[in-house]
């Protein structure tokens, strides 16, 4: 485990996701993202964040279990970190080294 020093909110679908950063305060830190979200895919609210003054820099780490191309190649367009979720529970728990290198990347980490 990594032990990092976030606290988590969760949105189910992507319209809620939207919502959520428009009552959001104080700013995120880092955005997780899945690309298949219902109502409104992850790109959307992604090009949603970078086109808002407010969220335009936050850090955005897509995490899914997509590993085409193309979604690697919008992902890196829009400036979002990429994580493929793996098929086991051992694998997925990678995700942590990857987190904390986006964080502090950003100065993110206190």
């Amino acid at each position: 485990m990594e032990n990092l020093p976030l606290e988590v909110h969760v949105a189910p679908d992507g319209e809620q996701a939207i919502d959520f950063l428009g009552r959001a305060a104080p700013r995120p830190d880092l955005l997780l993202l899945d690309i298949n979200l219902p109502k409104v895919d992850g790109f959307e609210v992604l090009r949603t964040i970078r086109a808002s003054e407010k969220y335009k820099d936050v850090p955005v780490m897509i995490i899914t279990s997509s590993d085409a191309a193309s979604d690697r190649s919008e992902a890196a367009r829009l400036g979002a970190g990429y994580f493929r979720k793996p098929p086991n529970y051992e694998e997925f728990l990678k995700i942590g080294p990857a987190l904390r290198r986006v964080l502090e990347e950003h100065h993110l980490l206190r």
